[in-house]
Order: structure tokens, then C-alpha cells, then sequence
């Protein structure tokens, strides 16, 4: 007799074994009664009783926070494990490929400073982004519409497609929201050239058009908002890689365009572009392009004289991407 069997979503929670609880949480409550009783034996003969008690309560109740706490999906003990880590990293971390210099004898001590340990080998002409276990990433530009300006029937729907994209990913993925600062004079200039072919009305429409998007520029700072899909693969070999993410950027691009997202993979020269403006936020200086790939390379805005193909350039122990201005030009 053929049916229906209903498989639950929560496959991949922890059994239960008593009360409703896990092992890891009768762990945790068993550990937190033996200590909290514990310290009342200690305490009991050196101090008030209430104060003998308060310490203990204390203890039990972040004994049953990390037992029992939960926040977006992680556990209580992930959570104090999570700040405890944060609470002992360095807060500021510094391009030094040589490592940071020991301080001098009688200088202040510095403060938590630490070597930025870039996980970047090198990038690819393909925009295949060798990272320094092996691995490889692709970095994928995405372009979609408003969601506020849609219909709450479409807004589930656009929903539904993104859960339908997390779902079929198989290995962890990373999404990036930036502000940059856009300029609108290519338009402006663009509209101006076109503007000299275009009968008389339509040319004046143009430059008008034009000179609204300069004013626009200059009320203020523009800003652009950019998306950056991270797509990452376990594979080592580069040719092996290539293929496989290849085939989930096309995947990807599929299953979002139904929420109306443009997915398009950056190249070698844009993914190292945008990998040194994240490193160095006010980017290189106007009038520079983008000489090397990546290399080791201590001061990232001088020339070098690096001749590596256009596969890739050496290791990066913390280094970025070489930047050579260009001559002035002459007067």
C-alpha cells in the first residue's frame, strides 16, 4: 500500500537521553551541581552564610546558562567558547611579512597587535584564488533587485529561492555586503560623447541628464553597495578546481535568478583588485594600475620589478598587491 512518510527537518539535532535533555547538557548540570556544591563546602566555615550561598547561585546559574542558553542557533557553551576566543585575539592586526619588531628595552608595552595572516597563495588569471592550505575559491559579484519594493507574496518567494540556494550547498559559503565610493563622471562623460551624434532635442536631453549626474556628485559622497558571493572548494588540484567551481557558479546563478540575482565571476585582475581594497580600505593612489598578481612584497604601493606570469605570483605572508603609478603627465 503506497503513502506518505514525513521526514522531520531536525534530523541533525542531539538525542535526548533524559528530562529532555542531551548528554552534553546532563554533562554540563551535573558538572555545574558538583562544583556549585563545592564551593558552598569551601566557602560555608570561611564566610557568612549568605554570602557562602551567593557564590554557589552564581555559579549554577552560568552553569545553566551554558547548559541550556541558546542565540541564533548556537548553544551557550559555543557561545562563552566564541567570546573567550575573541577576549584573547589580538585587536589589531598588522601587514608584517617579517613579523613584528621586538620592542625596545624600556618602550611602553604595545597593545594586542598581531601579524594579519593573509590565507591567500596566490590568484589565477581565471580568478581561481588558491588560498595557503591548498584550497581554492572563486569570488562571484552578485546584482539583484530592490526586496523592500516587491509584494510580500514576492518577497517569499525571492526567500524561498535563497533557502533553496543554502540548501543545496554542500560546503560553507560566505557573503560579503561593502559600501564603496562610486564615481558617476563615466556616465556623465558617456553621455556627453553620445550627446555629439544625436539630433538636436535628444542632444540637449543628454547634456542635461549629464550635468544632473554631476550635480548628484557633487552634493556629496556617493556610495555603491557590493556583493561578493565566496564559493569554496576542497579540491587541490587548480584544473580540478576551476571545473568544479565553475560548475557551482553556474548552479548558484540558476537556482538566484529565480529571486532576480545576477551572479558573475570575477577574473584574476578583479578578484586581486578587490582582495588589496579590503586590505588597504582607501585603495591605491589615482592614475595607478595593478602591476603583479599577488607576491611577497613588504610595501604594497611601490613598484616592483616582479616578472610572474599571469597564473600567479609567489607566496603571501601578509603581503598585498603591487601597485605602479603612473608618470605624470608632461606639462
Amino acid at each position: 500500500m503506497a503513502g506518505s512518510v514525513k521526514v522531520p527537518a531536525d534530523v541533525e539535532l542531539d538525542d535526548t537521553l533524559a528530562f529532555g535533555l542531551t548528554a552534553r547538557q546532563l554533562g554540563l548540570l551535573a558538572a555545574t551541581a558538583v562544583c556549585g556544591y563545592g564551593a558552598y563546602l569551601l566557602l560555608q566555615p570561611l564566610l557568612p552564610t549568605p554570602v557562602a550561598v551567593a557564590a554557589p547561585v552564581l555559579l549554577v546559574v552560568c552553569g545553566l546558562l551554558l547548559a541550556l542558553g541558546s542565540h541564533e542557533g548556537m548553544r551557550g557553551d559555543q557561545l562563552a567558547l566564541a567570546a573567550a576566543r575573541y577576549l584573547r585575539s589580538p585587536k589589531r592586526r598588522l601587514l608584517a611579512p617579517d613579523g613584528l619588531p621586538a620592542p625596545l628595552p624600556g618602550s611602553p608595552r604595545p597593545g594586542s597587535v598581531a601579524p594579519l595572516q593573509v590565507p591567500v597563495r596566490r590568484i589565477l588569471s581565471n580568478g581561481l584564488v588558491q588560498l595557503v592550505d591548498g584550497c581554492h575559491c572563486v569570488l562571484v559579484e552578485a546584482r539583484g533587485s530592490s526586496f523592500e519594493l516587491r509584494s510580500p507574496a514576492e518577497q517569499e518567494a525571492f526567500v524561498a529561492c535563497f533557502a533553496r540556494f543554502l540548501n543545496s550547498r554542500g560546503d560553507p559559503v560566505q557573503l560579503t555586503v561593502s559600501s564603496e565610493p562610486a564615481s558617476l563622471d563615466p556616465h556623465a562623460d558617456q553621455l556627453e560623447h553620445t550627446a555629439t551624434t544625436l539630433p538636436p532635442e535628444l542632444a540637449a536631453a543628454a547634456r542635461e541628464h549629464a550635468t544632473f549626474l554631476r550635480g548628484l556628485a557633487a552634493g556629496g559622497r556617493l556610495l555603491r553597495r557590493r556583493i561578493v558571493l565566496v564559493l569554496p572548494t576542497r579540491e587541490q588540484d587548480p584544473s580540478l578546481a576551476h571545473a568544479t567551481l565553475a560548475r557551482q557558479a553556474a548552479e548558484a546563478g540558476q537556482i538566484l535568478a529565480g529571486a532576480e540575482v545576477a551572479l558573475r565571476p570575477l577574473d584574476g585582475h578583479e578578484a586581486a583588485a578587490l582582495l588589496a581594497g579590503r586590505l588597504d580600505p582607501p585603495g591605491p593612489t589615482d592614475g595607478s594600475h595593478l602591476e603583479g598578481v599577488i607576491h611577497a612584497h613588504p610595501h604594497p604601493h611601490l613598484h616592483t620589478d616582479n616578472n610572474d606570469d599571469d597564473r600567479g605570483g609567489g607566496g603571501w605572508p601578509g603581503a598585498g598587491v603591487a601597485w605602479a603609478a603612473e608618470p605624470p603627465a608632461p606639462r
